[in-house]
């Protein structure tokens, strides 16, 4: 769903990534489904793709594994 938003925009995901300095990697992960935000991805890193994804209203909300990591 994610990578459809993108192709559908014609956003590159490098410039997005490097508009919200985040790294490259983990961002195509991300948007590509392979990461899905277990809490021991990245360290931290594919958290920050998905709270820069909730900010730009592409999702609407964090995934339930980052949800509880929030909340601790």
């Amino acid at each position: 769903m994610i990578k459809k938003y993108f192709i559908e925009n014609c956003i590159s995901i490098r410039q997005w990534a490097k508009k919200h300095n985040l790294d490259e990697r983990t961002t195509y992960y991300v948007i590509n489904g392979e990461i899905t935000g277990s809490k021991n991805n990245s360290r931290g890193k594919a958290k920050m793709v998905f709270e820069a994804l909730v900010a730009e209203g592409i999702i609407d909300e964090l995934p339930e594994n980052l949800k509880e990591e929030k909340a601790s």
